[in-house]
């Protein structure tokens, strides 16, 4: 009998390991996933910032610039160390005008919608800007394998319209 009962026993304890170990290899997985969520919804976060400061930083360039002379059509930035490896960010503004023709260049080089009719102001002009913020996701093997070539680009874009 006493053996048939440290039998049971060490069966019971048998059992007892399984589950803790089956319960930790959980909390394991849960917490990692919980990291590299963290880090993708961080770089998302970064590239929402990034895309409100060049949204700012364009209508400062904008104002700052002879617009009769040369239209601003475009900016483009690089943001970190190498973001082809992963390691930053590329920032490109795409500008369209918007309002009277007198206050932007005549000529075929500029972006622009130009609108005189009846119901608009005619002393406005406004711009679009749209504003690409790409980056590769720094979780992904291939970036540290030496094949950042084959990780995709991830976008955000932000759409607004702008008085100048």
């Amino acid at each position: 009998m006493t053996k048939l009962r440290s039998g049971f026993s060490m069966l019971v304890a048998i059992f007892v390991i399984l589950m803790l170990s089956l319960v930790a290899s959980y909390i394991f997985y849960a917490s990692s996933s919980i990291a590299k969520e963290g880090s993708i919804q961080y770089q998302r976060d970064q590239a929402m910032i990034l895309a409100r400061s060049y949204t700012e930083y364009s209508v400062l360039a904008i104002s700052g610039n002879n617009r009769k002379i040369q239209c601003l059509n475009e900016i483009n930035a690089r943001v970190g160390n190498n973001p082809n490896q992963g390691r930053g960010y590329v920032v490109k503004v795409y500008i369209t005008y918007i309002g009277n023709s007198k206050y932007i260049n005549n000529g075929d080089k500029c972006n622009k919608i130009a609108a005189e009719l009846a119901n608009t102001d005619i002393d406005t002009l406004s711009v679009i800007l749209d504003v690409y913020v790409k980056y590769k996701d720094i979780q992904n093997p291939n970036l540290y394998n030496g094949n950042a070539n084959l990780v995709p680009w991830q976008v955000y874009h932000r759409r607004s319209i702008q008085k100048i």
